[in-house]
């Protein structure tokens, strides 16, 4: 308790995302109540009702193409022990397999390649080229890096899910 988990509520759950949902909702700044989510069609991958989450957020680790993930304030406290998503991810997954929860039932792409660091500096070197602003070119991902990725997917009519893949390197360049 001391770290900010809370017992009665999950690390996160996968979750089904309805037709035409704007990905740009999935956003870490973007906090609501589990209701408010359920209001906006996000279900359990099972159909139950989604269990009553605070201050959750929608996690699209592999983008649109990928499984989704809400996540509540027990998937920040463990990233206030590590700050990865990636491990806070398997962490919560690890645990949740260990206690017999089920797997991620959505196929991961496995086309998807991360970009690699001196692919990120290009891709937000190109952005702030073309009037989306990405921060400070340093190869990394972070918020305003994301913020501007969607805002070019959104200028190209692509789900803005902010996630850098090597195409949309590619259309900058």
């Amino acid at each position: 308790a001391r770290s900010g988990w809370q017992r009665d509520q999950p690390w996160g759950l996968e979750v089904r995302l309805p037709t035409g949902f704007d990905y740009a909702r999935a956003d870490a700044d973007l906090q609501q109540t589990a209701a408010a989510w359920a209001a906006e069609g996000v279900q359990t991958m099972d159909g139950t009702p989604l269990p009553p989450l605070t201050d959750s957020t929608l996690f699209l680790p592999a983008g649109a193409r990928g499984p989704a993930f809400l996540v509540g304030p027990n998937f920040r406290t463990l990233l206030r022990y590590n700050n990865s998503t990636s491990y806070a991810l398997g962490v919560g997954l690890l645990a949740q397999q260990l206690a017999g929860g089920a797997a991620v039932q959505t196929p991961w792409p496995r086309d998807l390649q991360a970009l690699t660091r001196s692919q990120l500096l290009a891709l937000q070197t190109a952005l702030n080229a073309r009037g989306f602003d990405s921060g400070t070119p340093d190869g990394t991902m972070g918020p305003v890096t994301r913020s501007g990725v969607r805002a070019y997917q959104r200028s190209l009519n692509l789900p803005a899910d902010g996630y850098p893949t090597l195409e949309l390197l590619e259309r900058l360049q």
